[in-house]
């Protein structure tokens, strides 16, 4: 005693609801695939890729970014250890995850390095600020 447009309806509402479900997890599916391929085609890994790496984190370990970011730079330094290892096992993805490790670490060092630099700057505005509120200070009770 149903009636026809019911049963459409329903159909209709089953096909939809199932459509919904489907086109969540593909989403998530293509974005997960399209994420890693970013990922591992950023450092292509040739016979050349570990000697200017190697150059790069020598270059910053004589730079001033060495003496403000002394973690970060042992931590480049044991990466540069297991890169050399993956190059020598021939390990590529290894090699190119580490590469890509060591350079993004260069950059923190290269930020806290910055970091400590403004607040140098900062500690010396502050005590500028301080002196020249004792200054003010001694200026009040001189005039009354």
């Amino acid at each position: 005693m149903k009636s026809t447009s019911l049963n459409k309806l329903m159909k209709l509402i089953v096909i939809k609801t199932n459509i919904k479900h489907t086109i969540k997890p593909s989403i998530l599916l293509f974005l997960t695939a399209f994420s890693c391929v970013g990922l591992t085609a950023k450092y292509k890994i040739d016979k050349n890729t570990y000697f200017k790496l190697e150059a790069d984190v020598k270059q910053i370990m004589s730079s001033p970014v060495a003496d403000a970011a002394p973690l970060e730079i042992k931590f480049i330094q044991e990466k540069l250890q297991l890169a050399k290892k993956a190059k020598a096992d021939r390990k590529k993805k290894l090699e190119a995850q580490y590469t890509e490790q060591i350079y993004a670490d260069i950059e923190i060092a290269k930020l806290r390095a910055e970091l400590n630099q403004l607040n140098d700057v900062l500690l010396n505005k502050r005590d500028q600020v301080s002196s020249a509120q004792v200054y003010l200070s001694e200026l009040l009770e001189r005039m009354q």
